[in-house]
């Protein structure tokens, strides 16, 4: 059985390779140092990280169709800039069923609640 001090420098290997642990805790190839309590937000950093590459993917399949559609614009400038404010917009728009300026579709019926103190009432 193999016995490792913890106060000894372990390196990974693999995909892993330039990162490691020593003294308790884990650095990266650069050489940041990374307390145990940072490692707590990875979940949210990947789930983060995967969003945002949904996010971009749908996009840019929007930007694709929305190409392919129009044949006003000129062919040879294709562009694969996502507008990030632009895509959240629209999908805000399209969760809250907002439309634009003539359309039929009905205005959302959300209610937004305000947090705080209630302010005294007499009786």
């Amino acid at each position: 059985m193999i016995k490792m001090d913890p106060h000894d420098r372990i390196d990974l290997t693999g995909p892993w390779a330039g990162f490691g642990f020593q003294g308790g805790h884990m650095f990266t190839p650069e050489g940041h140092q990374l307390e145990p309590c940072d490692m707590t937000w990875w979940s949210l950093t990947c789930n983060i990280a995967r969003e945002w590459r949904r996010m971009m993917a749908e996009s840019r399949a929007e930007i694709a169709t929305s190409s392919v559609l129009s044949r006003n614009a000129p062919s040879t400038t294709k562009s694969s800039v996502i507008y990030l404010a632009e895509a959240l917009r629209i999908r805000r728009e399209r969760r809250l069923g907002v439309c634009g300026p003539g359309s039929d579709a009905e205005t959302s019926n959300v209610v937004y609640l305000s947090r705080g103190p209630r302010p005294r009432q007499r009786v």
